[in-house]
């Protein structure tokens, strides 16, 4: 049996996949480890892709040259657009997974990957050697391999932990726990361990999951039904199918008698009680803590959803709890349509080890062991999004450096990916991180519909994409532009716009004879409209949309660009890596502790670190003799 490979991911989650089909689709001999080949891509909780933040994370990921987009687009139960009588920042897509489906899928694809070979087994033990006079001054030791449970080693050049919520895996239901990593399955005791010897700070988060219901068993005639679009927009540019599944999800809502059996029941829940004293994630809080932080809120949105076409499992959105099994069956009969609901699986916690990404560089590397990159949960985060995309760029980088290439970094102001990253590395949350569009300052750039033109020089540098996909987005991305060009040179006169606007019922009207670009800035205009009208080219959809946002909004795009511009300034302002903050007279004892830890690349990072101020970006510069 061959023990030998470039790179082996530990762990196949969300995280772990899109690492080995980046390392391998780069030309690297990839191992995937798993505790449970039958549980690849297994989606641990709510059975869906995409949210605010999260579709824009997909798409990056798929123009990249990942695989959730594409995936969530074939093995779907239904698509929705969301938000879509809004302004183009917070349009997006959500989809509702066959969770069997995607994760059976999965693995075959997997298995069908060149140079991916899966290992069923558990990681237990990194090894490493010293480095001597290594160029970089902040690594001490370099990977080796994995040493299993099986007492097997396997060699490798570069390792990516992807390991979820299963180091030192802790279930939670009332007060009862377990050691697991999920419930039924077991958790990895001794990896956590191995990576403190090594020097790697680590801490514990949870999260929870709500019960399962058995379909049977519930009145859907009391429940509102919700569909999704035959012709949604799909999360791949790449995804051609003709119609989409609509398979409907039900809406229902807790009342004051759920309420009032939760405030009752509340020295039960484990939040309460001291059995989990972990932080959770915040915007997924549990039907607990909903009544502690809300106590005079009734009505909760509960959003039953399908698992699969192929199980009655309904997954309960919104009542997650690890209250004890009772109170969850107490709970249950005072909402609508769930009076006789059986559950088919409890709801609970799971307390897990995760190591600060404080401790990476933003290849998402580890600063002290090289070759060691950390992606998904363990570097604190929450969400398969969250995951997938950091799987995906620690997988890019892990294979590049093998390679003896430079890593692939996007910085916050390209992508939502590098939110995520920039984010994780210098501003510490009490609890798991969970991208949205609040956290990034340019999210008209971010938008979820033109991550093919933002990111283009990006795919082309990570070298996944093939010849033929690149030549079509850079022809998609060039009709863009000549079409927006000859928008602002064709004439129309007064009366003919007036009339146009007038056959369309728009009130607006113009004084003067305008630019065909002027009329398209017009709310309720489309491209489509203005091309049966001025006999304009066809595109496909994605390329008009983009035409069309680009001039709508081109007075806030061209004000986001200039600050980006001062972003891409400070970020170019490189700091040295043997740079000694102590010998910088005046900066604050925070400020110095915090540069230490993160050990910023740029002066733009610097500014992100917490505790570190202007007076002290100041003294760096003139430390390092910059003029601004």
């Amino acid at each position: 049996m061959d023990k030998d490979y470039d790179v082996i991911v530990v762990g196949a989650g969300h995280a772990g996949v899109e690492a080995a089909f980046a390392s391998a689709r780069l030309g690297n001999k990839t191992a995937l480890m798993t505790l449970y080949l039958d549980t690849i891509s297994m989606m641990s909780c709510n059975p869906s892709i995409g949210g605010p933040g999260k579709s824009n994370l997909v798409t990056e990921i798929d123009v990249l040259g990942g695989e959730m987009g594409r995936h969530i687009d074939e093995f779907n139960l239904q698509l929705k657009d969301l938000n879509t009588s809004k302004g183009p920042a917070a349009r997006i897509t959500r989809g509702q997974a066959d969770k069997y489906q995607y994760r059976r899928k999965m693995r075959e694809k997997l298995e069908k990957t060149e140079n991916i070979s899966l290992i069923q087994d558990c990681a237990e033990e990194i090894l490493v050697e010293d480095i001597k006079d290594s160029q970089n001054s902040s690594y001490i030791k370099k990977v080796t391999g994995i040493k299993t449970r099986l007492g097997i080693i396997y060699n490798a050049k570069a390792i990516v932990l992807a390991t979820g919520t299963f180091l030192k895996g802790k279930i939670v239901i009332g007060d009862i726990t377990y050691s697991a990593g999920r419930q039924g399955e077991t958790s990895a005791e001794k990896l956590s361990d191995s990576l403190r010897e090594l020097g790697i700070k680590i801490e514990r988060y949870q999260t929870a999951t709500p019960p399962r219901l058995d379909k049977k068993t519930i009145d859907f005639s009391q429940l509102e039904e919700l569909r999704g679009e035959e012709h949604p927009r799909y999360f791949s540019l790449f995804t051609k199918k003709e119609k989409n599944n609509t398979v409907p999800t039900w809406l229902t809502y807790t009342s004051e008698e759920t309420i009032e059996v939760v405030r009752e029941m509340m020295e039960y829940s484990p939040i309460v009680s001291g059995m989990v004293n972990t932080h959770g994630p915040r915007h997924c809080p549990s039907i607990d803590r909903k009544v502690l932080n809300f106590p005079d809120k009734a009505k909760h949105q509960i959003f039953l959803e399908m698992e699969s076409e192929n199980s009655d499992e309904i997954y309960v959105n919104g009542l997650t709890t690890a209250m004890p099994a009772f109170v969850q069956e107490k709970i249950l009969r005072t909402i609508k349509g769930l009076e006789n609901a059986k559950i088919m699986r409890h709801g609970y916690a799971v307390e897990y080890d995760y190591a600060p990404a404080s401790q990476l560089y933003p290849s998402l590397e580890n600063k002290k062991i090289s070759g060691l990159f950390f992606s998904g949960q363990i570097n604190g985060t929450s969400g398969y999004e969250e995951a997938a995309a950091q799987g995906f760029i620690a997988g890019v980088n892990a294979a590049k450096k093998i390679k003896g290439e430079k890593p692939v970094i996007i910085d916050r102001s390209e992508a939502y990916i590098g939110v995520l990253i920039d984010d994780l590395i210098h501003k510490k949350t009490p609890e798991p991180y969970r991208v949205l569009p609040s956290r990034a300052e340019y999210r008209l750039t971010l938008r979820y519909d033109n991550t093919f033109m933002r990111l283009f020089e990006k795919i082309k540098e990570v070298g996944i994409i093939d010849k033929d996909k690149i030549e079509f987005l850079e022809k998609s991305i060039n009709n863009v532009y000549m079409e927006i060009n000859n928008l602002k040179n064709i004439s129309v006169s007064m009366n003919e716009a007036n009339n146009f606007l007038e056959s369309l019922g728009v009130e607006e009207r113009f004084v003067k004879g305008v630019k065909a670009s002027e009329i398209l800035k017009i709310k309720d205009v489309s491209y489509d409209d203005l091309k049966g009208f001025l006999n304009l080219n066809d595109y496909e959809d994605f390329v008009k949309n983009q035409i069309e946002t680009m001039i709508k909004y081109e007075i806030f795009i061209e004000r986001e660009n200039k600050q980006i511009e001062k972003f891409k300034k400070l970020e170019h302002m490189y700091i040295p890596e043997n740079i000694d903050y102590d010998e910088i007279k005046g900066i604050s004892n925070i400020a110095r502790a915090g540069l230490d830890e993160v050990r910023p690349l740029s002066i733009g990072e610097a500014t992100r670190i917490s505790g570190v101020t202007s007076n002290d970006i100041t003294l760096i510069i003139a430390h390092m003799n910059i003029k601004l």
